[in-house]
């Protein structure tokens, strides 16, 4: 039932986070590029999680991270604060425990902008509300 349950959360997550825009290069008002160490998602911390949830976003507009258990990987595209994530794959294990993990994936189906503070990047959902802040590594 898990593993079916995670399978699930995971197609969502890259369908609903896929835009039809093409990757052309990013216009950015800040720079998200480099490794971000994912501090808390839809409200749980990923202190205590199996493996330390990570995004790296690299210049060339690709995108690759953990969230706890599984890897995942695609494109990005950044205008302004808008963030799209395009053609995203993950792998598909368990882990003992998957809380941390949902969390994660479900935070990154619902981004849709970025802010920058300081040392914080907070994704925000299309309603203005923070679903996951990351940390620069």
């Amino acid at each position: 039932m898990k593993k079916t349950l995670l399978s699930a959360l995971v197609a969502s997550t890259f369908l609903f986070s896929c835009t039809n825009e093409k990757n052309t290069g990013n216009t950015t008002t800040a720079n998200i590029t480099g490794e971000w160490n994912i501090a808390e998602a839809n409200g749980i911390s990923t202190e205590n999680s199996e493996n330390l949830p990570f995004i790296h976003f690299t210049d060339s507009g690709t995108v690759h991270g953990n969230a706890s258990v599984n890897t995942f990987f695609g494109e990005y595209v950044l205008k302004g604060d808008s963030l799209f994530f395009e053609q995203m794959a993950a792998t598909s294990m368990m882990g003992h425990d998957m809380e941390v993990e949902m969390a994660v994936m479900s935070a990154l189906a619902q981004c849709a902008t970025v802010d920058i503070q300081d040392s914080t990047l907070n994704v925000k959902n299309h309603d203005g509300n923070v679903v996951m802040s990351l940390t620069r590594n």
